[in-house]
């Protein structure tokens, strides 16, 4: 049986998007000393409007596996969806732009080619901080979700069979894990970091979903008794500094505002607008590919120059549109890659 759409999932995710091209925008802007209001915010109390988005995506991420094989995974079946999911669309945005650049434009290729190895795997934004290499699209949230990927299975399997001792080792294994973090990468980006994220989402639909049957492919309504709660949660750590780690406050804002805008997305469920949502949901990751590589044309011409509240926001406005465009067109043609893939896989 086919699981029910869930429009929460597409709603938050493409706010998340937004968040994320906002702040790359916004931050740009002040990289190339633009002079302007920024566009929304930058920064709340506790972090800012890219920790919210990431945050968002990574709980969202966990929700979304867990509603598709909560109740049956079958390895050979998830990893190629998993793969179709992110591998097409992304080889198709990353050959597009290495061509403009090094082959149209011959940027020069002085690093060693054997990186493009952490190219083909979508780790070159992941480790681009230790080995250089030639990181165009992606960042490091790419490297991370297809690690976080990976490890879903034995996760989902911790949540199902033991869901209080898996919460409590993660827990209390966190604690020490912040405090005395080793690594040269930043901690938010390091894959271990963001699983407490990722099974905040697993948990949501197995267990805070469970009454409503999410598992069984039919989830009910959210109830004002979590919305409400979550929603004061996340306007408290907006508006209130709070004396906490870094992670435990992306942790606390993304929790908090994935539980409020699911709850208020149940108001917002109309036909007119669910298909929208659904239909840039599905171009999401393709706009995220493309956002940060697109975002230069626009910026670098005004680089220096002051720009009052209606110049930036029609900037910004034209940049988006432009970036969305971009990232339709990329996914639909990585629908065809998908389509090519697909049988291949199926032979394995």
């Amino acid at each position: 049986m086919k699981n029910k759409r869930i429009f929460a999932f597409d709603f938050i995710r493409v706010l998340a998007m937004i968040m994320i091209v906002v702040f790359h925008y916004n931050a740009y802007c002040i990289d190339f000393s633009v002079q302007s209001e920024p566009v929304l915010f930058i920064q709340y109390a506790n972090g800012t409007m890219g920790h919210i988005g990431v945050s968002l995506f990574f709980i969202l991420s966990g929700a979304s596996l867990m509603y598709s094989y909560g109740r049956k995974l079958e390895l050979k079946t998830y990893f190629k969806k998993r793969f179709l999911s992110i591998y097409p669309l992304y080889w198709i945005t990353y050959a597009a732009f290495f061509t403009h650049f090094y082959i149209i434009n011959r940027f020069p290729m002085q690093i060693s080619r054997k990186t493009l190895l952490l190219t083909l795997f979508g780790m070159d934004g992941y480790l681009y901080y230790k080995i250089p290499n030639y990181y165009l699209v992606g960042e490091w949230f790419v490297g991370c979700i297809v690690i976080l990927y990976l490890l879903f299975p034995l996760l989902r399997r911790c949540v199902l069979k033991a869901p209080v001792a898996t919460a409590v080792v993660t827990a209390v294994l966190y604690i020490p894990y912040l405090a005395f973090y080793p690594l040269q990468m930043e901690e938010q980006r390091f894959f271990l970091s963001r699983i407490p994220e990722l099974l905040f989402g697993m948990y949501m639909v197995a267990y805070g979903y469970r009454a409503c049957g999410a598992l069984a492919g039919s989830p009910r309504p959210i109830s004002w008794k979590a919305g409400l709660p979550a929603l004061a949660a996340f306007l408290y750590i907006l508006f209130v500094p709070v004396q906490l780690p870094q992670l435990y406050l992306i942790m606390w804002t993304g929790a908090s505002g994935f539980v409020a805008l699911a709850w208020i997305s149940q108001f917002l469920e109309f036909p007119w607008l669910t298909k929208p949502f659904q239909t840039v949901s599905a171009c999401s990751f393709a706009i995220f590919l493309v956002h940060h590589v697109l975002m230069s044309r626009f910026i670098v011409p005004v680089s220096g120059m002051n720009l009052d509240f209606w110049q930036n926001h029609i900037l910004f406005f034209k940049y988006f549109i432009f970036t969305c465009v971009t990232g339709f067109l990329f996914y639909f043609l990585s629908q065809i890659g998908v389509k090519l893939l697909s049988p291949l896989l199926d032979r394995l």
